[in-house]
């Protein structure tokens, strides 16, 4: 029974990691660098952990408003604490990495640093619960949301990662600002939505998750389709390998 539940708290997170994995067609990203981030992504549950209890024990404190408490806890605390540390791993450990030379590189490292997150967060829950409804519940929810959270994340940083390279220090750190802010609004919405005691509220928590889902699902599509080469990296592709543009500039917004 236990071997069923941890597998059924593993699978959703192999599935995912894959199918992102494939859309990276241009080159493969170092197999070495990916464990790297993913045992990241795993490690950074405990200090979420704490992270959460010291807001939560602060809040506590603030206001005795049961609403405002759930207010605070899951639409800021909650996703501030682990989407915060993600993008700390993801940032340190891919900023200046060689390999990170192409932008639909970043949605693979994020993604990766997320599910890593996920899937030690998901095995610890089905195991504390031992329950399989627990783990279909999570592997429908909670895994695809944080690997949306992923895919936003890494979107924005790998733009910020180009327009650095091309010497935009504004753009880079606007961008850099949504790689965290975009993941914070979808992860604290679904967080405030599955937290309060509303059925209406809770199963248009359900579909702002699919809907937030698909349109990654997109973006994933999309950002594939429209890889770009970041200029200045230190492990260029052969030319055959390279993406045609239309356009030195074509990933930058005008």
């Amino acid at each position: 029974m236990i071997e069923i539940l941890i597998w059924a708290a593993l699978i959703p997170s192999i599935i995912l990691m894959l199918l992102v994995l494939k859309q990276d067609k241009i080159e493969s990203e170092p197999a070495g660098l990916l464990v790297k981030l993913f045992i990241f992504g795993a490690l950074i549950c405990l200090p979420a952990g704490i992270l959460e209890s010291v807001g939560e024990a602060a809040i506590m404190g603030a206001t005795r408003d049961a609403d405002m408490q759930a207010l605070l806890m899951f639409l800021i605390c909650v996703p501030l604490a682990e989407e915060g540390l993600k993008y700390l791993a993801l940032r340190f450990g891919t900023w200046k990495n060689p390999a990170f030379n192409f932008t639909f590189d970043a949605i693979v490292y994020a993604v990766v640093v997320s599910l890593g997150f996920a899937t030690l967060e998901n095995v610890l829950y089905v195991m504390n619960y031992m329950s399989l409804q627990v783990a279909i519940v999570r592997g429908i929810m909670s895994v695809p949301l944080h690997c949306t959270c992923g895919v936003f994340m890494g979107y924005f940083y790998g733009m910020a990662r180009n327009y650095h390279a091309h010497g935009n220090r504004a753009m880079s750190t606007l961008d850099s600002v949504l790689a965290l802010v975009v993941p914070l609004l979808i992860h604290g919405l679904y967080d405030f939505a599955l937290s309060v005691e509303s059925e209406t509220i809770s199963l248009g928590g359900l579909a702002f998750t699919a809907i937030v889902f698909v349109l990654a699902i997109t973006q994933v599509r999309w950002s594939s389709k429209q890889d770009t080469y970041i200029i200045g990296t230190d492990v260029p592709v052969q030319p055959h390998q390279m993406p045609q543009q239309n356009g030195s500039n074509q990933q930058f917004r005008q």
